[in-house]
């Protein structure tokens, strides 16, 4: 259509041209004037009228700008085109018969080409045929070309390869094809590593525990409170309840890089303990046969990374260097007074905890255990006996031992008082006395000794 109104001004261009032409050679002759006049008026007013057609260049039906003349619009237009493409590099991708040429009927247009490239910039839309980076299926970034897009791929890769040790994969499946973006959306290859490595959101829960605060949840998390509230809505200081879920948002990648090494490690293989029962050592009682030592072996893993962070470590292939040696210890089975029938242990002599254990004390051999205990705290026989002693001895105090028998003595000493005789028999849990300071003493407890076959035995082994 306006080709056509162009091609009829072109002719009547022409026609008047020839009727100039004609009546500069019809001049003189009153009959010539006069036929021309009735033929050339009507002419020059056809012209008139097509000579005001301007090409008005339209975008989805909307006049962008008006050229003089169709062959200046399209110019104009491939040359605003071509100079898109110059700029970025890359074809420029319009949508098919989205521009239009059509005739407009108008005094004035725009000549300069210049100012019809600057109208079609604030008004035609167009779209650049780049490079899609996508991740299972979802485009995730687009850049120039295949080129940078194998140059993106690369950079992420690389972000976690620290040395040629590692061997670097994508977790998702990642291709590189052709897309067609707007220009917005467009990426240097910088913006589409940012984009892939920080674009996507990681988000967890975290339950709210009696005593917690807001400010607790954030410290333990490393999150400002701010970025706490912005990704719960519902959520304030003043109304936090036990038990409510806390949405936990973190950049996370988009795509995940996963790193695989061998790593190669000498270590340790800890002795194992052998027991072996001893019928000379009584129940409780353990002695050291063979020190141990460790053996050591090299351990070849195959570790595996995902984003820099280690999430399994798997053996590949083993072997020892050195066999450990067992450690060997020997433990009693031996019953203490096995007359009895019973386990072998002794009653607790008094109410109260261990407050000084048997062995070494203040530079000598401490020969029992002190036992917590106040002042005048009933004493009981700790098994059934005959009362050996019962009086005053040395730096004991006022003491009392009883014997039960296979050469096994009980001593109980420090005492306030005491209420046995020496050859008297006594039961198990028999009251015998109180517990006093008596003797070298520093406070009230009672001191307790085990005695078998004149040696002196750990009492806690049997209590």
């Amino acid at each position: 259509m306006s080709k056509g109104v162009f091609e009829i001004r072109n002719n009547l261009t022409q026609l008047t041209n020839k009727l100039i032409i004609f009546w500069k050679g019809a001049i003189g002759s009153r009959t010539s004037i006069k036929t021309l006049l009735l033929m050339g008026i009507p002419v020059l007013a056809v012209c008139i009228f097509f000579s005001m057609a301007r090409c008005a260049v339209v975008w989805d039906g909307e006049v962008v700008v008006v050229a003089r003349d169709r062959d200046i619009a399209e110019i104009a237009v491939q040359n605003y085109l071509n100079q898109l493409e110059k700029t970025v590099g890359i074809p420029v991708k319009i949508k098919d018969d989205a521009i239009k040429y059509r005739p407009i009927w108008r005094f004035s247009a725009v000549a300069d080409e210049k100012e019809i490239k600057r109208c079609l910039a604030d008004k035609l839309d167009y779209q650049y045929e780049a490079t899609g980076i996508f991740v299972d299926g979802k485009n995730v970034a687009a850049v120039r070309d295949a080129s940078a897009g194998q140059e993106v791929l690369d950079k992420l890769l690389n972000t976690y390869s620290r040395d040629d040790q590692l061997k670097v994969a994508f977790k998702q499946k990642v291709t590189v094809k052709p897309v067609t973006v707007d220009g917005y959306e467009l990426m240097d290859i910088d913006q589409a590593v940012e984009c892939i490595r920080f674009g996507g959101k990681s988000v967890r829960k975290y339950q709210v525990k009696e005593g917690d605060t807001l400010w607790d949840v954030a410290a333990a998390v490393r999150l400002p409170v701010e970025e706490l509230i912005e990704a719960n809505s519902d959520l304030t200081p003043e109304t936090m309840q036990i038990g409510q879920e806390i949405r936990i948002s973190r950049p996370a990648p988009l795509v995940d890089v996963l790193a695989t090494y061998i790593d190669v490690r000498q270590e340790e293989i800890v002795c194992r303990v052998q027991e072996k029962v001893d019928q000379n050592l009584y129940w409780g009682e353990q002695k050291l046969l063979q020190k141990g030592s460790s053996g050591q072996r090299e351990v070849v893993y195959e570790v595996t990374l995902e984003n820099g962070l280690e999430t399994s470590r798997k053996v590949v292939q083993q072997k020892t260097i050195k066999e450990p040696e067992p450690q060997i210890i020997a433990k009693g089975n031996k019953k203490l007074l096995a007359f009895r029938g019973g386990d072998g242990r002794l009653a607790y002599p008094t109410s109260g905890v261990i407050v000084s254990p048997f062995g070494s004390r203040w530079g000598r051999t401490h020969e029992g255990v002190d036992i917590a205990a106040n002042y005048g705290s009933p004493v009981v026989a700790a098994e059934a006996g005959t009362v050996q002693r019962a009086g005053k001895k040395g730096g004991y105090g006022l003491c009392v031992d009883i014997s039960h028998g296979s050469g096994v003595v009980t001593r109980y000493a420090h005492l306030s008082s005491v209420i046995v005789e020496s050859g008297q028999r006594v039961e198990r849990g028999q009251f015998i006395g109180r517990a006093g300071s008596s003797g070298n003493s520093t406070g009230p407890h009672l001191h307790f000794e085990v005695i078998v076959n004149g040696t002196h035995k750990n009492p806690a082994l049997f209590i």
